[in-house]
């Protein structure tokens, strides 16, 4: 392979020597030049540029999958130098008026690369890009993002774009530099005592581009454009994405971003354009003369784009439009798609063309899900998007407050009540006996609060109690020695117990106050992998405590009470297992998060008996990726549009579909 060859290729994966799949790249040699005039190479002891190596990979994975997905099939993958002009195959864009310092530019020329915008003098890599919804802000923001990232690659020690949703910033008074840093070890990891992502904001080479401000709701968006202010009144280069509407409605500028630009509403000779283009020039004709679809060209009454002006939705119609079944309105188009999207004949179609060998969520057409099964449990996650105000969802992070209903509720608090109860009535029983335990278990799960002032005092006293007349009396010689032993070892788990209940009451407390949820940081298998090794080493330094606690007692009255060896394993085999076992529920269930796998356990049981979502959620939500109704990104789920997400929460539980 020739030298010149291995400079100017790059694989999606990062490798040299590869070929560019399915984005506009444009010229290498502009794209080299921004990042170099904007970032020159910054090699420093103080940056671990070997982490950001594949931190830039995975950013250039998800935001090519993120743009394969939002396009669809219609990207045409070319085998092509970098030094080549990739173009996207009907790819449908809007206009770009630029404004700079506040002072109106013009139009941006289509063919120009947004990178050479974003690198211009006067803008400096502080960008503000705006938009009507399904105007293409978010693709032009990942359009963006893969230039930089693909430069960065190419010129090493120079930059680190990432793509961060603002809708996740949830502290008033959180600075917008806590909250890069904070969304970056959740969403890529790192060693938090190694200061990673603080030293790369440091260093002012990571360039964060920020999507969604307007995600946040009104009152929230003006403290948050406040905070962005406060952060680009020293840091180099920023770019923010937020729809136009909400923008201007919060009326607090950006005022330390150098530049604007807004996606303009599509003209007639676009739509024509595009039309022809994906040989549907009969919906052009069907257009002019369609007073429905006239109808649809025309500005709001909110002065909105026309529907039909808008990329999104010009996409849609050519998608599902049918001449016998009129388009009214928005949720009519919407609806249409949704219904073709989950049609039998459509995803029969789509596993005949060509795409046999793809690993699909379900193995056969018959076991995926029904129509309406996919609506309601996609309505349901809408609506969840919105109460929780976010536009990412992972299967970990459900909280018992997406239930929705009063009495799958109540069921909820029923059983996570009997799991309390079993759990602290099992320990319980174990130290007190089955009676006095469950009975003291069953108090506390169904009356907590009950246990807490009444039962528990008397426990942790009667604790004391016990532990400090088996050392007085051993001290004072009117106890036998061996019986010491066994009484300090009981007051001891007593003691634990008792502090266990009362530690475990307010920390919950705690939560309330601070609204804290129940929250699974890792997957629910991670979680449940490491319980099980908890269990296995709870339960074996438990038997060596009781086997160190009961040996020492017995072996010291071995002589007098003429016990052998047989004698002494039968008595201490089976006190060394309680006690491993009292250990294990202590710290799986108390102190570990195994209470907190069992609640989340019962949510997913609940919301599944009542036919919220299916048992196995995650293939669902993989079914619904394929149908183009979601976006995945690694373990992170998103509706395809904001568009999508807003219908499917308007529409109340149990909806029928005509």
């Amino acid at each position: 392979m020739s030298k010149e060859k291995t400079e100017n290729n790059i694989g999606i994966d990062g490798d040299v020597d590869g070929s560019f799949v399915g984005t506009n790249y444009g010229d290498v040699k502009i794209v080299k030049k921004v990042i170099l005039s904007l970032f020159p190479p910054a090699e420093s002891n103080q940056v671990d540029w070997d982490w950001a190596k594949g931190l830039l990979a995975s950013q250039q994975t998800d935001i090519y999958k993120r743009l394969k997905d939002t396009l669809g099939q219609e990207m045409t993958l070319m085998d092509v130098s970098i030094a080549e002009q990739q173009q996207w195959v009907n790819r449908l864009q809007a206009d770009r008026q630029l404004q700079v310092n506040g002072k109106n530019s013009g139009l941006l020329d289509p063919n120009r690369l947004l990178i050479e915008t974003f690198g211009r003098n006067d803008i400096a890599g502080k960008l503000l890009i705006l938009g009507a919804p399904g105007s293409g802000k978010t693709t032009a923001l990942l359009s963006l993002a893969e230039q930089l990232v693909v430069g960065a690659r190419s010129q090493s020690q120079t930059v680190i774009p990432v793509i961060l949703e603002l809708s996740t910033w949830r502290e008033d008074s959180q600075s917008i530099e806590a909250w890069i840093v904070e969304q970056l070890y959740d969403l890529h990891g790192g060693n938090r005592k190694e200061k990673i992502y603080e030293k790369y904001l440091e260093r002012q080479v990571l360039l964060p581009l920020l999507d969604g401000l307007d995600e946040l709701g009104l009152e929230r968006q003006k403290k948050c454009t406040e905070k962005l202010n406060e952060f680009a009144r020293t840091y180099p280069q920023l770019v923010v994405c937020c729809r136009v509407r909400e923008f201007e409605t919060v009326n607090i500028k950006l005022s330390n971003l150098n530049g604007a630009i807004c996606l303009q509403e599509l003209s007639d000779g676009q739509i024509e354009s595009y039309f022809q283009s994906i040989n549907r020039a009969d919906l052009w004709s069907e257009m002019k003369t369609n007073s429905a679809l006239q109808g649809l060209l025309q500005e709001t009454a909110e002065g909105e784009p026309g529907l039909l002006r808008v990329p999104l939705f010009i996409k849609l119609l050519a998608d599902v439009y049918d001449p016998q079944e009129p388009i009214k309105n928005k949720a009519d188009l919407l609806e249409k798609y949704i219904e073709r999207q989950l049609s039998f004949d459509q995803r029969a179609y789509d596993r005949q063309k060509g795409l046999d060998d793809r690993n699909w969520a379900y193995k056969t057409l018959e076991n995926e899900p029904k129509l309406q099964s996919t609506i309601n449990s996609l309505s349901w996650i809408a609506r969840q998007f919105q109460a929780s105000n976010i536009v990412e969802f992972l299967i970990e992070q459900m909280q018992p407050n997406c239930i929705e209903s009063k009495q799958l509720n109540f069921a909820f608090s029923q059983i996570v009540k009997l799991i309390y109860a079993l759990i602290y009535g099992l320990i319980g029983g174990l130290i007190y006996g089955l009676i006095t335990g469950l009975t003291v278990g069953v108090i506390y799960g169904l009356f907590g609060g009950l246990v807490l002032w009444l039962i528990v005092p008397l426990i942790f006293a009667l604790g004391i109690l016990v532990t400090g007349l088996g050392i007085l009396a051993t001290s004072l010689n009117v106890m036998d020695e061996d019986n010491w032993y066994a009484k300090l070892a009981e007051g001891l788990i007593s003691i634990l117990f008792a502090g266990m209940i009362i530690i475990d009451k307010i920390i919950d407390r705690i939560k309330k106050k601070l609204s804290v949820q129940m929250i699974l940081t890792q997957s629910i298998w991670n979680s449940l992998q490491g319980l099980l090794w908890t269990t296995v080493l709870s339960y074996l330094l438990g038997m060596i405590l009781g086997m160190i606690i009961f040996s020492t007692s017995l072996l010291t009255n071995a002589a007098t009470n003429n016990y052998d060896w047989t004698s002494l394993i039968s008595l201490v085999f089976p006190l060394s297992l309680k006690v491993g076992l009292i250990c294990t529920l202590i710290f799986v269930f108390i102190l570990g998060n195994g209470l907190a796998c069992l609640q989340y356990l019962s949510l997913r049981l609940v919301l599944w008996q009542s036919g919220t979502i299916p048992w196995n959620f995650a293939r669902f939500l993989n079914y619904c990726v394929e149908r183009r109704l979601l976006l995945r990104v690694g373990g992170r789920y998103r509706f395809l549009h904001r568009e999508l997400l807003d219908h499917f929460a308007q529409l109340p539980p149990g909806t029928r579909i005509k």
